[in-house]
């Protein structure tokens, strides 16, 4: 017995506003003045608005390309047809920069696209960051009174990604000497699907830069992010300030945390809990899946980071060396949570092992 489904889609604002870019339609996205790496400004809690283009955009040999590739990548991976997305995909190697929030993932990002020659100002944050395509453990939402089916929705966005990103790298930069084009990506999200990414683009075709800090130093760099810390020490569960802070409510609520028990939690409790359930995640998501050797951890810290970033311009025979990154150290303001945000790691590091993984020292920088 077979049953024939419709299914209707319709090009997310980020794919159409990285494929007007191709198009030399430009966006505030890409106008040099948007800098979604800055160190200290929360863009993503006061995003730019998703461009909007008329039909024209739609018209041209470049565009109409992308979408007819759109489509059969989209039912490719709607279908199960793996094989002909890997397919799809031969000429590409992605940099997946995987870490939680303000452990140096943008910092990865922005100098990988200097190692391919691109201004990380001129690409939009919906290609480079880590908010396209909108991965997530739960399957239904809302939009607005409406409910929707969020697991298909977050598969056609797989699919405009892979397709724009095709696209995009193919034409702004070289070919590598492997013969392949590097597509750098901040995608903390992977691993809400990480096994089944790793089954989808197929072993040795991509790399994994996971990026780690400690969770102090990362809570305050949060705070700072987000306005500074409460006065109260508290975590702002009632009106959270910022992207990351809803980040870490949404995940305070997936333990069950009622908001007045959230709102009870100091600020570095709050996020190192949320610090933890990400780091225990990833252990089990399929990231590891198959050949470990495709993930490399990075210990925050410029011996790690700068010295990745110095590998792949050596491969990329690219003769600029890395903007330096920037460490505030200022966990020795805070002594009495020395100690508990310390086990925390411990803990991380013991139930990693117990799992056959090695999660990497971490210091308070």
């Amino acid at each position: 017995m077979d049953f024939n489904i419709n299914l209707r889609f319709q090009p997310s604002g980020w794919f159409i506003g990285v494929l007007a870019e191709l198009n030399e339609q430009y966006s505030d996205w890409t106008d040099g003045s948007y800098d979604w790496a800055a160190q200290t400004t929360d863009f993503l809690h006061n995003p730019v608005p998703l461009p909007e283009f008329d039909a024209s955009l739609f018209k041209t040999p470049l565009s109409q390309r992308a979408v007819n590739d759109l489509l059969h990548v989209a039912m490719a991976l709607m279908s199960g047809d793996f094989l002909a997305v890997r397919a799809y995909l031969a000429q590409i190697r992605f940099a997946f920069v995987i870490g939680y929030p303000r452990s140096g993932g943008s910092y990865m990002t922005k100098e990988l696209l200097r190692t391919v020659g691109l201004d990380h100002m001129r690409v939009s944050e919906a290609l480079a960051h880590d908010g396209f395509p909108e991965l997530r453990d739960i399957w239904y939402d809302r939009e607005g009174e409406k409910p929707y089916f969020h697991l298909q929705s977050s598969a056609f966005q797989t699919a405009e990604f892979l397709v724009i990103a095709n696209f995009y790298y193919q034409i702004k930069t070289r070919r590598g000497g492997d013969g392949t084009w590097l597509a750098p990506k901040k995608m903390h999200k992977i691993i809400h699907w990480a096994g089944s990414f790793k089954m989808l683009l197929g072993q040795g075709r991509a790399d994994y830069l996971v990026t780690l800090r400690h969770p102090l130093p990362t809570a305050i760099s949060i705070a700072e992010k987000s306005g500074g810390l409460p006065e109260n020490l508290r975590f702002p569960a009632a009106q959270p300030r910022s992207a990351i802070e809803r980040w870490v409510l949404n995940d305070l609520m997936m333990l069950g945390m009622p908001e007045a028990e959230i709102a009870a939690l100091s600020y570095f409790e709050a996020v190192q809990i949320s610090w933890s359930l990400f780091h225990g995640r990833m252990a089990s998501s399929g990231l590891f899946l198959s050949n470990r050797d495709e993930i490399t951890l990075l210990p925050y810290g410029r011996d790690a980071l700068e010295g990745a970033i110095r590998s792949y311009r050596a491969r990329h025979a690219t003769a600029t060396p890395p903007e330096p990154l920037l460490i505030h150290d200022k966990a020795k303001a805070f002594p009495d949570w020395h100690a508990p945000t310390n086990a925390a790691v411990a803990q991380m590091s013991g139930y990693w092992r117990s799992l056959g993984l090695t999660f990497p020292e971490l210091t308070l920088e």
